[in-house]
């Protein structure tokens, strides 16, 4: 892997390289030519490079800080515009169910069996009274959505019997 900053910013070139140094890669300082695989003759060597540029009037933008941990940006629900954002930026509107559903999965722990009997409380329903295939059928509905205007398959798993896990990292955006 190859990392190369366009800028020469000290204090930048520390913060990149503590931040992969602490996730466990090995660090080594050399010249553009050398990352770039460029021979003495100005010829390529290698076919690819990965470039990063940070921008000097950010911050360390975080989806690199958790590109060196291993993980993928967050799914993110807005609670201000009541949408869901996926790791790839993308955003949908969620209807006041799928809402309700996703939110309960931000409320918890990553991975987490989520009854079907908490969901259908937190839809304000009475669990034996309602129709447990309009639960169903509003996961598969939330699903075949995220897929279509997210471009990406929802985290969101059925536990047979036991309920539903959001099987990736959720956090609430204000």
């Amino acid at each position: 892997m190859a990392l190369l900053l366009l800028d020469d910013d000290v204090r930048k070139r520390g913060e990149v390289c503590d931040l992969f140094s602490s996730a466990g890669y090995r660090v080594n300082y050399g010249h553009a030519a050398d990352a770039l695989g460029i021979d003495s003759d100005g010829g390529a060597l290698s076919k690819s490079v990965t470039i990063w540029q940070v921008d000097p009037d950010h911050p360390f933008p975080m989806y690199i800080a958790n590109l060196a941990r291993g993980v993928n940006p967050p799914w993110r629900l807005s609670l201000h515009q009541r949408s869901l954002i996926a790791p790839n930026t993308s955003r949908t509107k969620l209807t006041s169910l799928e809402f309700t559903l996703i939110k309960v999965f931000a409320l918890t722990e990553k991975g987490e069996v989520v009854s079907r009997k908490r969901i259908i409380d937190e839809f304000g329903e009475h669990y034996l009274s309602y129709d447990q295939n309009r639960l169903d059928t509003t996961v598969m509905r939330l699903r075949k959505k995220v897929r279509a205007q997210l471009g990406m398959a929802l985290p969101l798993n059925t536990v047979r019997v036991r309920g539903f896990t959001f099987d990736d990292w959720l956090i609430l955006d204000h």
